[in-house]
């Protein structure tokens, strides 16, 4: 039978793992799948039940229903190419200047979300995503790769045209 086991993240936050056994026999392949919202993974225990102990059809691990024959997300639809191009296009401003952009980018940005989709496909970069990332900067949290953290007071010198392009990528689809 499977069941929802509730972890605690290092940032503290918590997460939810759905674990079974495939077929539901003590000897079969211990399977699980994680998720950020504990509906969402009741949800997910209970298809896994009603469909005896195996992975929903259709269901792709860690990214979900994913419909037979739909187009991978091109790369112009994630967060990371919709920066940059932001940053090229944006005018009244040095080189330099759009070079520290890209930079911050590189190493702040894109260790969060640059997989993230700025369109209506694939995993859609939301603005509780950006809030996590500033909250996760400012308190020092390590993100997901081994970047250090920025102090609060270079976060708001540096952020504000990249904060808008996160906003914009998070509010209106391509």
């Amino acid at each position: 039978m499977a069941y929802v086991r509730t972890n605690e993240r290092l940032s503290g936050d918590p997460s939810y793992t759905v674990m079974w056994r495939t077929g539901g026999s003590r000897t079969g392949q211990t399977q699980r799948e994680t998720f950020d919202d504990e509906g969402a993974a009741k949800r997910f225990r209970d298809l896994v039940n009603g469909h005896g102990q195996q992975w929903p059809p259709e269901w792709v691990k860690g990214e979900g229903f994913v419909k037979p024959g739909e187009p991978e997300m091109p790369d112009s639809e994630k967060f990371s190419a919709y920066a940059h191009a932001y940053v090229g296009l944006l005018t009244d401003i040095s080189e330099h200047t759009r070079t520290n952009y890209t930079r911050f980018i590189d190493n702040h940005m894109i260790p969060w979300f640059g997989d993230l989709s700025v369109s209506d496909r694939g995993s859609r970069l939301t603005r509780d995503h950006i809030s996590l990332w500033i909250l996760d900067l400012q308190h020092g949290r390590p993100g997901p790769s081994t970047l250090r953290a920025r102090s609060a007071g270079r976060m708001r010198r540096r952020r504000s045209p990249i904060f808008t392009a996160c906003s914009t990528a998070s509010s209106s689809p391509l």
